[in-house]
């Protein structure tokens, strides 16, 4: 069963009430009933065990069994700046990265894409891709859920990053190995890992990216599509900083 998110707002003493998506998605999806137990986590990293003591067309009301406290973070937070994909590739990709624990996702718009966003549809595609992190990050359980943020100018992101760390994949070129470039270790730092698009980067983009202290990485000899490396990118950052294997 999936940790679902809440606010702490909805909760009163011993009873949590859900409402909204939340509670449509309780009653009419998985047909939550009376007796059942379910996990929840608020935005302060605390997980409670609940039972349900009523299911209402409006509102899930539960009663809180357990309280447990999120585990202190000890490492930086990752973030992702993946440069937008045709078709659901960006789709799979958001939700890839939510269940590997990334805290932020910052869609790029970058010179070789052949996606851009329509001014008219940014608010609605965010929100999409917000919906798809947060159902990942609950499904792998997860203490909190990422951040989407609207789409960025790649020039413009490479100008302003302020990042511990950013790792820029960057194939047919001299490279790191993605596997033991150096990585800062404290939880008050960050890493940024940077994917471009189908076609790869601009040799322009990849000049100021450089310029702007980003760190040119390899995922090794394999050239991979740009949803393949993103995941296997983030897994290895992942690896190294003890959150997976």
């Amino acid at each position: 069963m999936p940790a679902f998110f809440i606010s702490s707002s909805d909760i009163r003493e011993t009873q949590i009430t859900l409402t909204g998506d939340l509670c449509h998605h309780l009653r009419a999806s998985l047909r939550v009933k009376s007796g059942e137990h379910l996990w929840l986590t608020d935005e302060h990293r605390r997980r409670y065990r609940v039972r349900v003591l009523q299911v209402a067309q409006q509102a899930v009301t539960a009663e809180i069994l357990e309280q447990r406290q999120g585990p202190v973070e000890s490492s930086p937070p990752l973030l992702l700046a993946q440069a937008m994909l045709k078709g659901d590739h960006m789709d799979w990709v958001v939700q890839k990265a939510s269940e590997l624990g990334v805290r932020t996702i910052l869609p790029l718009v970058s010179r070789h894409g052949v996606v851009r966003p329509q001014t008219d549809r940014i608010a609605a595609q965010v929100a999409r891709w917000q919906r798809i992190a947060t159902e990942a990050a609950q499904q792998s359980e997860q203490w909190q859920p990422p951040q989407v943020l609207e789409p960025l100018e790649s020039r413009r992101f490479f100008s302003t990053h302020t990042a511990t760390c950013s790792l820029l994949l960057a194939e047919r070129r001299e490279a790191l190995a993605l596997a033991s470039v150096p990585l800062p270790r404290l939880p008050s730092e960050q890493i940024c890992v940077i994917i471009g698009p189908e076609g790869g980067w601009a040799e322009e983009e990849i000049t100021l990216a450089l310029a702007q202290h980003c760190q040119a990485v390899s995922l090794g000899e394999c050239i991979l599509r740009a949803d393949t490396a993103a995941v296997t990118a983030l897994s290895i950052v992942q690896s190294r900083l003890g959150r997976l294997g």
